[in-house]
């Protein structure tokens, strides 16, 4: 009992440490792109609201999903209730784009975190 216990624990912190290097790039990358937006001319944004419909279960891995999104430069989330967020997204060419980018980046490690 106890050994299992001890796995599940190694195994959420590995996909914390993936978590957490994944979002220092992601935190990267949207500073990068931040800059570029602001420093062209004429700037160009294509602000949009987004409806995300997440798979994850817990109120927790929703609240910490919501978090990592707003503490992205250029998107934040503004509401969450049950399964649905209301993110604002600077700069997305469409729905689509920002929420494959949300699903594949942070979503899917917060999926195997509460699997484990």
């Amino acid at each position: 009992m106890k050994g299992g216990i001890i796995v599940r624990s190694m195994a959420r912190a590995v996909l914390g440490v993936q978590l957490l290097g994944r979002f220092i790039v992601e935190l990267v990358i949207a500073n990068l792109e931040q800059a570029r937006l602001v420093l062209s001319w004429p700037i160009r944004v294509e602000p949009r609201w987004v409806q995300f419909e997440t798979c994850l279960q817990s109120e927790t891995a929703r609240t910490l999903l919501g978090a990592l999104i707003s503490l992205t430069p250029g998107t934040l989330t503004c509401d969450l209730q049950q399964q649905v967020l209301w993110i604002h997204a600077l700069n997305a060419k469409s729905d689509e784009e920002a929420l494959i980018r949300i699903r594949e980046r942070f979503e899917s490690l917060l999926l195997q975190m509460e699997e484990a």
